[in-house]
């Protein structure tokens, strides 16, 4: 996919001061059938060279097909949240009678639109897509051309598209919330760098509660490259123990892990060192001594409603309560997260 917006049949529509459905039939040699007379026929065709209007291989072959197959691209399909989201798409697809057909991106924009490629001219009816870094025009592209299209996990609030996922901004304030009535104030935050809002309102839902705790000083985010997570979050909990945090927040689950394995390496003990927090279960949550304190995701309602939308949209049907989907985020509480007397000493 090119990075430059293409014409769309919607911008011929709106230019001519008629209706898409037109355009499409005119465009697709059905105007006889339609009765669409011949002046209609030139104007419409005249547009379309003249705005350089280019047939979207990628959308007709998704509009045209009925193959009962949904196409779906995560970031990485062995992340554990991926892996558990993917399933219960799977089963929901199953219910449905579609089949689906997986592939992971690796966070990477050419991956990510090689695949929704490979997807199409595979014949599936629809797609499924967590979008990566850069990938908002490639997104636009398939909403101009009324692709049946669900984003998961992360959307692009500038762009009116189908989305299931979490309360983001609700997620890390209920985190940094409970961690700030433990008793807590140097709390650090630990994040991916990146543009992509579920990260950014995570960030925000931390800020804003800081802020509003009276602990602006004590703010602090470290970003992490994608690339480099592991080696990056050693330089990142080194420094946080030299100034002392205390209790540190994990965004994702693949940083929580990253972040207990560093902390083991270098000999700090979790809570007695430093509480900590972190963002969707995990089996390496409950093998230490003190079970960690996680925001949980509810997979199966996220999951759900996204082969519900998308299905929606390939048939007609109502199986999706609304056009988008935010999901409560529950705190779960175990013992990474003491009062801070506890802990310390304190009286």
């Amino acid at each position: 996919m090119s990075s430059e917006k293409r014409t769309s049949i919607k911008d011929l529509a709106a230019a001519l001061g008629v209706s898409t459905s037109l355009v499409s039939i005119v465009l697709n040699g059905k105007a006889k059938q339609y009765r669409i007379s011949e002046e209609m026929v030139k104007r419409v065709k005249a547009a379309a060279k003249e705005m350089n209007y280019s047939p979207n291989l990628v959308a007709q072959n998704l509009r045209g097909g009925k193959s009962q197959l949904i196409g779906v691209v995560v970031t990485d399909i062995s992340n554990p949240f991926y892996s558990s989201i993917s399933r219960i798409i799977e089963d929901r697809a199953n219910e449905l009678d579609y089949n689906v057909l997986f592939s992971s991106s690796d966070e990477n924009l050419e991956n990510t639109e090689r695949l929704i490629k490979v997807l199409v001219n595979k014949g599936v009816d629809g797609l499924i897509v967590v979008p990566c870094d850069g990938s908002r025009e490639a997104i636009a592209e398939l909403i101009d051309n009324d692709v049946p299209l669900v984003l998961v996990d992360r959307n692009f609030p500038d762009l009116k598209v189908k989305y299931s996922c979490l309360d983001n901004f609700k997620a890390t304030k209920l985190a940094t919330q409970h961690l700030v009535d433990q008793g807590y104030k140097k709390i650090s935050v630990i994040s991916y760098e990146t543009q992509m809002n579920h990260i950014l309102e995570r960030v925000s839902g931390y800020t804003d509660t800081m802020r509003k705790a009276r602990l602006e000083q004590h703010i602090d985010v470290s970003r992490i490259n994608l690339s480099n997570p592991r080696s990056e979050m050693r330089e990142v909990m080194e420094r946080l123990s030299k100034q002392n945090t205390e209790a540190v927040l994990c965004l994702t689950n693949m940083l929580s892990i990253n972040g207990i394995y560093c902390l083991k390496e270098m000999k700090k003990k979790i809570p007695e060192d430093i509480a900590f927090l972190g963002f969707n279960r995990s089996d390496v949550f409950n093998l230490l001594d003190y079970p960690v304190t996680y925001i949980k995701q509810p997979f199966e309602k996220i999951a759900n409603e996204a082969v519900n939308m998308v299905v929606d949209m390939i048939t007609g049907s109502t199986y999706a309560a609304d056009e988008v989907f935010v999901a409560e985020p529950e705190l779960v509480i175990q013992s990474s997260t003491p009062k801070k007397y506890v802990s310390a000493g304190y009286d």
